[in-house]
């Protein structure tokens, strides 16, 4: 994987991060119907697969 690909990776999973604390703003102060928190759960889902994929890549390319 090149460093572009790593950079893409990065940048998807802060912008995952920033919805999910909205998401965690939303859920203290206004509360979640059934809808959001289905949200939630696919937005969990979907950083833990950037999640891994970023972690895969640091180790291929190393330091």
């Amino acid at each position: 994987m090149n460093r572009r690909s790593l950079e893409k990776l990065r940048d998807e999973l802060r912008g995952l991060m920033l919805e999910h604390i909205e998401s965690l703003k939303t859920q203290t102060f206004v509360g979640l119907d059934e809808e959001g928190l289905r949200q939630q759960e696919e937005l969990l889902k979907r950083i833990r697969e950037v999640s891994a994929a970023f972690l895969a890549a640091l180790k291929r390319n190393g330091p």
